[in-house]
């Protein structure tokens, strides 16, 4: 398994060593579970608060397209018998 080393400041440590503690994770487990949360592919915070909050009534939710208009089938994707090529 990778290990990574980082340098805080007593402070800082002091922080991560009581939130691990309050959630009952080892310090390795909290880190990696805050930098999970904290991932770019991640929602930013507030994402979803802003539902709704657009005031102006031209902006309306666009018709639902009929699936027959979808550009690919579930068979272009559908897993073949035949070894793939390779277009190297």
């Amino acid at each position: 398994m990778p290990q990574l080393s980082l340098y805080l400041d007593n402070d800082t440590m002091e922080l991560l060593r009581q939130d691990a503690a309050r959630e009952g994770t080892s310090l390795s487990k909290h880190a990696s579970n805050i930098i999970r949360q904290n991932s770019l592919s991640a929602w930013p915070k507030g994402f979803f608060d802003l539902y709704g909050a657009l005031d102006d009534e031209t902006f309306v939710e666009p018709p639902e397209l009929p699936w027959e208009s979808d550009r690919y089938s579930f068979d272009d994707f559908a897993m073949r018998d035949e070894e793939p090529s390779c277009i190297c």
